[in-house]
């Protein structure tokens, strides 16, 4: 099997050769062409996960569609994906729009459908040593910094099938390095799109060494018709440095419900560094997200999220936050909100290692059901192994108080404003958190769009 043949793979093409092939078709450093044949050989000692499991009980691991999706080289993109890519990079050149959000964003790196565009960064920044490149620059030009970092601490393949199959088969991505003591006050953006059908897989390795600072905004988005069903596994792994002070955002908002999602975000913090997450999640049909921290001494992580699902969607989110050593701190609170027959289901995880006495963590849940149909579930875990820590759990799941929206109707207000300031209201201890003003711009423009679909449709159906 030639390098020129392999346009796509699928889970049954996986061997060596096929493999080796896909590299060479990719321009693989020797180095990794040999990482991605370990993953395949980790890979083959892996169970395939299935619904019997506990960690995949809500998801059915074969939603992700393995089995008939091909796996795209992204050799090149599509007409509308180029043109995409093209519009978004000049436009964040000039200081313009960048994806909606608004910012003007001090680098950006793009894909669409696992071709990367041309990644640009501010100038300033490259001189005081940052890098921003999509990862098959980064696996041949910046390989001293990726290969001893790629997969091994925060996300090690040999732990996971689904892992395993991302190493293995990884096309596309970003890589961020920011030097000690570099403070990016500008936010960097990753741009992942999706224009047609088909597995894309997807690794943004970030590197903040001690010191340092970073604000990092990642998008998920896509046409409302992809012509056929997709899938998009992404890796993200941050590992931060000694006092460094990381922002992360993901904002997903898939404009199909034909693009499954599953997602996972690990963050390694070192010792007195500050950490803060902002998971969004709008797109998609099942989508599964497993943000994860491990905090050294010292260490603040506070994770957030905020969900709105609407007709069949099904989110799932899995947290996990490791007190690996003495005195750190961390807080998660995640809001849902859920239409239409929806479904989300939210896990929490806290662990608190023997050896790490002084921890103080808290974890919240909260779901607002808006419809009969939606239904949402939400299971706080603790392990705690010291004694001498502080740890909390909270979780409720409610639907909006008649009372509330008979208040606000009794005073003028249509009944579609009604709900909108009600779940606004819902959300706001998250969205007031977002430190990035166009950021928060963005969030509130996306919960805005999301709201008024669903009271459209539910007006039309009311009507029919």
């Amino acid at each position: 099997m030639t390098s020129e043949r392999i346009e796509t793979l699928t889970l049954k093409d996986l061997d060596q050769a096929s493999v080796t092939a896909w590299s060479e078709a990719l321009g693989d450093p020797d180095w990794f062409l040999h990482r991605r044949l370990e993953a395949l050989a980790a890979l083959g000692k892996l169970d395939r996960p299935n619904n019997r499991e506990e960690a995949w009980r809500f998801t059915d691991p074969k939603r992700a569609g393995l089995d008939r999706h091909p796996i795209l080289r992204g050799g090149g993109a599509t007409a509308e994906g180029a043109h995409v890519l093209a519009a978004g990079h000049a436009d964040a050149a000039s200081g313009g729009d960048v994806a909606g959000t608004e910012l003007e964003p001090a680098g950006l790196v793009a894909t669409v459908d696992g071709a990367a565009t041309q990644a640009f960064l501010d100038e300033e920044l490259t001189a005081e040593g940052v890098i921003l490149t999509d990862l098959p620059t980064a696996l041949r030009e910046h390989a001293g910094l990726v290969e001893p970092r790629f997969m091994t601490s925060a996300a090690p393949f040999d732990e996971d099938w689904f892992l395993a199959l991302h190493a293995t088969v990884v096309t596309t991505g970003a890589f961020l390095y920011v030097p000690h003591g570099v403070e990016v006050a500008v936010p960097i953006g990753v741009l992942q799109r999706r224009t047609g059908p088909g597995a894309t897989f997807a690794h943004t390795l970030v590197v903040v060494e001690p010191g340092a600072s970073l604000t990092l905004v990642q998008q998920h988005g896509s046409p409302e018709d992809l012509g056929g069903r997709a899938f998009h596994h992404g890796v993200t792994e941050l590992l931060i440095g000694e006092r460094a002070s990381v922002q992360y955002l993901s904002l997903q908002e898939w404009g199909s419900e034909q693009v499954n999602h599953f997602a996972v975000q690990r963050a390694v913090v070192g010792r007195q560094a500050r950490f803060r997450s902002f998971v969004v999640t709008l797109g998609g049909g099942v989508v599964r997200v497993s943000p994860e921290v491990v905090l050294g001494e010292g260490a603040e992580a506070d994770l957030l999220g905020a969900v709105f699902a609407d007709a069949g969607q099904r989110f799932e989110h899995r947290a996990n936050v490791t007190h690996a050593e003495p005195h750190a701190r961390s807080s998660l609170l995640y809001k849902a909100g859920l239409l239409g027959g929806s479904r989300s289901i939210f896990n929490g995880n806290l662990i608190i290692s023997p050896g790490a006495r002084g921890t103080d963590a808290g974890q919240t849940m909260r779901n607002l059901v808006l419809s009969r149909d939606a239904h949402a579930e939400a299971n706080p875990f603790l392990e705690i192994l010291n004694s001498d820590v502080k740890a909390a759990h909270a979780a409720a799941t409610g639907r909006v108080d008649d009372l509330h929206l008979f208040y606000l109707e009794s005073r003028g207000i249509p009944r579609r404003t009604a709900r909108r300031l009600v779940v606004f209201g819902f959300f706001e201890e998250v969205l007031a958190q977002v430190s990035v003003p166009a950021v928060r711009r963005r969030l509130e423009a996306a919960l805005e769009a999301e709201l008024e679909a669903a009271a459209a449709a539910q007006e039309a159906q009311e009507g029919g």
